[in-house]
């Protein structure tokens, strides 16, 4: 392939935007009609990701063994799409599907190439397609022997613990295994959209999960105002390797800081120490009044509990305010409180909560000392590709200014 040839011609292509994957999307759909049933009705984010991902493959052309890392995965991932036919027959991703959404590439680069799209440059584009889809249809055949393309879930319960946020647990069909700290694709069937919830809980020998969700927008506000015990939810593979690796450095102590139900990975991530070693941590889990500390209560009595190693006291729990009329505890941010219970040079740190919250805390930690190096972050924004998201992070961690990536 002429990587420089594609590379130039996707700078042109890339250069339409939105307006290009709305083409892309809009000859899709006409090509294949069963395919439109596969994506939400609202296409502003799926459009983006398109974008992103093809960006991130053509710019790893010469790069064979991330290319293949990364369309594998993608095809691995892309078994969880569905739909129905026009006969209303279930419809599963298929490779006759790989072939329409080539032959919708090869129809909207000619369109926004225009004078540039010669039979050359499509020989080129049609070969490096081709090569992309067999990686991903490769590994989507190798996800296939170890797991299904998803779970099906029944909510077991639904606890509302504030008038926007809700706590469900739910059984997946049979067991869904995940890293303390990962995430999963969740998917309500009737509104056809996969958005990410992290576990708040290791793994249990049950295999229920139990979930966090604050009502944000349509997925998150449907779930906390409409989801109810024996709903039916679907579940995709876990992703996420920055929190999960909470145990790189098992000989130092972890500092945990959470915003909002960025707590659900860390209490994962707690209830894995208290499970094993009872290694000493520290979580701090900060709102802006006491009624943001909806997970209080059980928070306090995981802290009472012993280690199954033993030993001493394994767990500080610091719950904090930055208003609290009254309040009895610590008041400040969570970063805030959390500098004053330090130092913590030679620290593990996991932060999670909104991209705000953790810009900013980062970026405190950051000046207070704290190493780059022993920051672990996750974001599970929704209008991102999570395997994009831990590319471009592991790509560059730049802490040379006063925030990070």
């Amino acid at each position: 392939m002429d990587n420089a040839a594609l590379r130039q011609s996707w700078a042109q292509f890339s250069a339409a935007g939105p307006e290009a994957a709305k083409y892309f999307y809009a000859t899709l759909f006409m090509v294949a009609p069963e395919a439109r049933s596969m994506f939400p009705t609202n296409m502003q984010y799926q459009e983006d990701k398109l974008l992103a991902a093809l960006g991130h493959i053509i710019t790893n052309l010469d790069d064979p063994t991330t290319l293949a890392a990364f369309a594998q995965r993608l095809g691995a991932d892309h078994r969880r799409f569905h739909g129905q036919d026009q006969r209303g027959n279930a419809v599963v991703l298929g490779e006759r599907h790989y072939i329409w959404v080539g032959q919708a590439l090869l129809a909207t680069l000619e369109r926004f190439l225009g004078p540039y799209w010669t039979p050359a440059l499509q020989a080129q584009w049609a070969a490096a397609y081709e090569a992309v889809a067999k990686l991903m249809l490769t590994g989507a055949a190798e996800s296939e022997r170890t797991a299904p393309p998803y779970w099906e879930a029944e909510v077991l319960g639904a606890e509302r613990r504030r008038s926007d946020i809700a706590v469900f647990t739910v059984r997946p069909n049979y067991l869904c295994n995940y890293l303390p700290g990962q995430s999963l694709p969740v998917q309500v069937p009737q509104l056809r959209l996969w958005r990410y919830l992290s576990p708040a809980n290791a793994p249990r020998a049950d295999g229920t999960i139990e979930f966090h969700v604050r009502a944000t927008g349509r997925f998150s506000t449907h779930v906390v105002r409409k989801l109810r015990t024996g709903d039916r939810l679907l579940l995709g593979h876990p992703t996420g390797t920055a929190l999960s690796s909470y145990d790189r450095a098992p000989q130092l102590p972890l500092l945990l800081i959470a915003g909002g139900t960025g707590l659900a990975p860390l209490r994962a991530v707690v209830e894995a120490v208290q499970q094993g070693s009872g290694r000493r941590t520290t979580l701090v889990v900060g709102g802006r009044t006491p009624d943001d500390l909806y997970d209080d209560k059980a928070l306090a009595q995981l802290s009472s509990m012993p280690a199954s190693g033993g030993g001493a006291p394994w767990l500080r729990y610091v719950p904090t305010v930055e208003v609290g009329w009254g309040w009895p505890g610590a008041v400040g941010t969570a970063v805030e409180t959390a500098l004053r219970l330090g130092p913590w040079e030679e620290t593990e740190v996991l932060v999670c909560g909104s991209a705000q919250m953790t810009r900013e805390t980062v970026t405190v930690l950051a000046r207070a000392g704290v190493r780059p190096e022993r920051i672990l972050t996750e974001s599970y924004d929704h209008s991102f590709y999570p395997p994009l998201a831990e590319a471009g992070v592991a790509a560059a961690r730049d802490f040379s200014w006063t925030g990070v990536r």
